[in-house]
C-alpha cells in the first residue's frame, strides 16, 4: 500500500482577481475567507465557494477569481494513483506538440534554379 500525501498552496486573490490553474482529478479548491467564483474547464456548471466550502475538481484547467478579499488553498492529493496522472499529462503534453507540429509546414525546401 501506498502511502498518500497532500500538497496545499495557499493563495490571497483581491476583488476580481483571477487565478487559473490545470488540477488533477483529486484536486480539491478550499475557500478559507472571502469568496470565489470557481469554472472549470469541460464542466457545464460554475460554482460559488463561500467560506469554509470545499470543492473537488474532476481534473483539466480551472479558473477562480476572488469575489472580494479572498484567500484559497489548492490541494492536490498525490501517492495513489500518480502514475495514472503522470501518464494522462504526458498524453495530453504529446497531443499539444503533435497540433503544434502539425501547423507548421515541413516539406522539402525547392531552390530556385537562378539562386
Amino acid at each position: 500500500m501506498k502511502a498518500t500525501t497532500e500538497t496545499i498552496m495557499t493563495i490571497d486573490l483581491g476583488y476580481e482577481q483571477m487565478f487559473v490553474f490545470d488540477g488533477g482529478p483529486e484536486t480539491r479548491v478550499r475557500v478559507l475567507y472571502g469568496a470565489t467564483w470557481l469554472t472549470e474547464e469541460g464542466e457545464p456548471g460554475d460554482a460559488i465557494v463561500q467560506p469554509g466550502a470545499e470543492v473537488a475538481l474532476h481534473g483539466g484547467r480551472a479558473l477562480i477569481e476572488g469575489l472580494a478579499p479572498t484567500r484559497v488553498q489548492i490541494i492536490e492529493r498525490s501517492g495513489r494513483g500518480t502514475g495514472r496522472r503522470a501518464a494522462q499529462r504526458l498524453r495530453q503534453a504529446w497531443s499539444g506538440f503533435r497540433r503544434q507540429i502539425e501547423r507548421m509546414q515541413f516539406g522539402a525546401a525547392t531552390a530556385s534554379p537562378n539562386a
